[in-house]
């Protein structure tokens, strides 16, 4: 197992899953007055198969190559200034999922037989999506519990 940090931001990584924690600028606290450096919004990609070196924030590059016992998760951090709305107004990180919650509708690129979520939420006035896909929406009752348990090591601070 390893870990990565950056940013207030750690996960461990489980065994037999490749992981990335990435940071971009968050231009609002730049303007702001901070510099570059402290300001810095987290991207963190998380999967039980190999990540491809190019990918997008939610995945795109990544799901196209995950088998059908493939999980994606992807960890978006939005600038502060948006944790104040409706949609971020659950507190804490999602890491119980359920599997029922779990749908090809909820995909940003709907793929054969996979399946996604996605979770709003803030943690203090940090605002996140969480969203995450698993390669067979028919195997949700065995993929999901192991996605919990990996989402079991991310923590915000």
């Amino acid at each position: 197992m390893s870990r990565l940090t950056a940013h207030g931001v750690s996960f461990e990584v489980p065994t037999g899953w490749e992981a990335e924690l990435s940071t971009q600028p968050d231009p609002a606290e730049i303007d702001g007055g901070l510099q570059p450096s402290e300001a810095q919004l987290v991207v963190v990609h998380a999967a039980n198969f190999g990540l491809p070196a190019e990918r997008g924030d939610y995945g795109s590059g990544a799901v196209e190559v995950m088998d059908r016992n493939g999980i994606f998760a992807a960890l978006v951090e939005f600038d502060r200034a948006s944790a104040s709305s409706k949609l971020f107004a659950r507190a804490g990180i999602p890491t119980r999922l359920d599997p029922a919650e779990f749908s090809p509708d909820q995909l940003h690129l709907s793929l054969p037989g996979q399946a996604g979520l996605q979770q709003f939420f803030h943690v203090g006035p940090r605002p996140f999506c969480l969203y995450t896909v698993i390669g067979a929406y028919s195997l949700r009752t065995l993929l999901v519990p192991e996605l919990n348990r990996t989402l079991s090591g991310l923590n915000i601070l």
